[in-house]
């Protein structure tokens, strides 16, 4: 269990839409948190990609084709559809 301490601010928002909405303070502290995880986890997702592009300009020739890779994984085109 963790606790957290919200400003006066935040915490009468949430209760406010709590009133509107009938779903508990929990609930809605809980779905606020899963959606900043999830954009957390796609930013740095997207700081990956921009990484490996950038590697794959700097040398293309390191490039591997897709069946490759498959094969690397010990998967074929089929596995994949």
């Amino acid at each position: 269990m963790l606790a957290i301490e919200l400003s006066s601010d935040t915490e009468e928002m949430f209760r406010s839409v709590s009133q509107a909405t009938g779903r508990s303070l929990s609930e809605l502290v809980q779905e606020a948190m899963d959606r900043f995880l999830e954009d957390w986890e796609d930013l740095k997702d997207a700081q990956e990609a921009v990484k490996v592009l950038e590697e794959y300009r700097r040398d293309p020739a390191r490039a591997l084709m897709t069946d490759d890779v498959l094969n690397l994984c010990g998967l074929a085109r089929d596995d994949i559809a």
